[in-house]
């Protein structure tokens, strides 16, 4: 019940004077138009396609005319972006800390349980690994001019504080590649593929990891 919008994510639903009824300023919008002349039409898409809950986004109303305004910026790979992202952030809120989320591993492995981070938001996987025992392997203050740290996301990442960013790509997918440790000695390289413009809502979402043990 929240705006898809991560630039957003306004409350869309709340309590009314008449205590038996309530306030919705939510829009179920679509996200391929429903009509030819609609914003992001596709023909190649059935009726039966265009009316599927897979063709809606929840947006505040603001965000749902501001998308049909600008179709050139707001497409309709970046607003399934967000409405997976959203999904995802509700899922994790709703099941709590609790909920078994890792991946499995051998009982002979020797590391921090790892989280189902692929595909998410870097920021949603990186509060995830930390509550699984991760910790970012953080650089001194000094590298934040080093122009592979800075390059690409990077800047947006490097001022966010996060300054476990190995190195970022400017180009291509504008991947990034952050380091963390874990008591056993583990380093785990997290790569994200995705431009982070909190502007129109992009992120930086998760494609890959591995882990190896620390050099001595």
């Amino acid at each position: 019940m929240r705006c898809s919008n991560p630039a957003c994510n306004q409350i869309t639903s709340g309590p009314h004077y008449d205590p038996t009824r309530s306030v919705s300023v939510g829009v179920a919008a679509h996200i391929s138009g429903a009509a030819s002349r609609g914003p992001r039409y596709d023909p190649s898409l059935t009726t039966a396609e265009r009316r599927s809950i897979n063709n809606g986004v929840w947006l505040c109303q603001n965000c749902a005319k501001l998308v049909d305004s600008d179709t050139n910026r707001f497409t309709v790979n970046l607003l399934l972006e967000w409405k997976t992202a959203a999904e995802q952030k509700a899922f994790i809120e709703i099941v709590g800390k609790d909920f078994d989320r890792h991946y499995p591993s051998s009982p002979a492995a020797v590391h921090s349980p790892i989280p189902k981070i692929h595909g998410l938001d870097y920021e949603i996987a990186r509060s995830l690994l930390i509550d699984s025992g991760w910790q970012p392997l953080m650089h001194h203050w000094s590298h934040g001019s080093d122009p592979m740290m800075v390059a690409g996301n990077g800047k947006y990442f490097w001022n966010k504080g996060y300054w476990e960013i190995s190195h970022s790509c400017p180009t291509g997918l504008a991947n990034c590649l952050f380091v963390f440790t874990d008591v056993y000695g583990n380093r785990l390289l997290v790569g994200t593929a995705g431009e982070a413009l909190p502007e129109v809502g992009a992120t930086a979402r998760v494609w890959g990891w591995h882990f190896e043990l620390e050099t001595q």
